[in-house]
């Protein structure tokens, strides 16, 4: 078995990458190599290689914005994707059942009680992502939670960063249309999600979203404070509805925002509003541990 393992070297806290790896598959027998990222399109580039040359398993170490350039770049064809822990919410892993270190999930790779499950993926034009598009408050927090706050404080980043966003974040009118039905919806935030983690103490975005159902879900927060966005935080993960959202799904969703917003895939610019996305049903197949009931 070979492995090829991505890694961002500056995604999520200091610990022995390297060491921790080789220890693991070493037991396993496995050959394995690694690749770093210095800049963005490396993570998608060192795939297509490794794929080319016949890894088994490409492995990710890093935040959201590394895994999604190696899922994308196993779309629709490749080999699976070993998720290594290494950002600081880790979203995906979380909604996969992966195991939160970096040892035990390398472990899966060569583990009778894993197996390869099929994700979907959502698109917009040459655009991929496994987790999320954001508009509006998102977006924001995204962009105020730096380098420096994450390798200080972890997730609580994101929660300061709402901390300031919220106290400023503009409404928006998103026109909405989803599977052919049309809505308008007044907010702070849209989101279409692939994903129900977001990677912040188990906060969910809603508690019926799956990574593997063949469809993406449209959440818009409407108007609120802080007390209420964590109130809206603490409904999702009791599996209570909460009036704060609106929520619809589709397989082919477009989104308008007056004004026009910034679009987030996974963390990273992927343009404004308008915006039209579909989702790829199984486009990648991810090592997960096995009996893990559906997200």
């Amino acid at each position: 078995m070979r492995v090829k393992v991505i890694i961002n070297p500056a995604a999520g806290q200091a610990e022995p990458i390297l060491s921790v790896l080789d220890d693991v598959f070493a037991e396993g027998g496995i050959e394995w190599d690694v690749a770093l990222t210095h800049k963005t399109g490396d993570g998608t580039r060192e795939t297509l290689t490794a794929a080319d040359k016949g890894y088994d398993f490409i492995g990710v170490y890093g935040g959201d914005g590394t895994i999604t350039e190696v899922a994308s770049a196993l779309a629709e064809g490749g080999p699976p994707m070993l998720v290594l822990p290494g950002g600081t919410g880790n979203a995906l892993a979380e909604d996969l059942g992966i195991p939160p270190t970096l040892a035990e999930a390398a472990a899966l790779v060569n583990s009778d009680a894993s197996e390869v499950r099929r994700v979907d993926m959502g698109r917009s034009g040459d655009c991929w992502f496994v987790l999320r598009l954001t508009m509006g408050l998102e977006a924001s927090m995204v962009a105020a939670a730096t380098r420096q706050l994450k390798d200080r404080y972890g997730w609580l980043a994101y929660a300061f960063a709402g901390m300031q966003a919220i106290s400023n974040a503009p409404m928006a009118m998103y026109t909405i249309e989803a599977d052919g039905t049309t809505a308008e919806c007044e907010g702070i935030a849209a989101i279409v999600a692939n994903s129900a983690a977001t990677g912040v103490a188990g906060a969910r975005i809603a508690n019926d979203v799956s990574v593997s159902d063949g469809f993406l879900d449209l959440v818009v927060l409407k108007n609120t404070d802080l007390p209420g966005l964590l109130g809206a935080a603490v409904a999702s993960a009791r599996e209570q509805p909460s009036s704060l959202l609106s929520h619809w799904r589709g397989r082919e969703i477009h989104v308008q925002a007056n004004p026009a917003q910034t679009v987030l895939a996974d963390g990273e610019e992927a343009g404004s509003t308008p915006i039209s996305v579909s989702i790829v049903p199984g486009a990648i197949g991810v090592v997960v541990p096995k009996q893990h009931p559906p997200a």
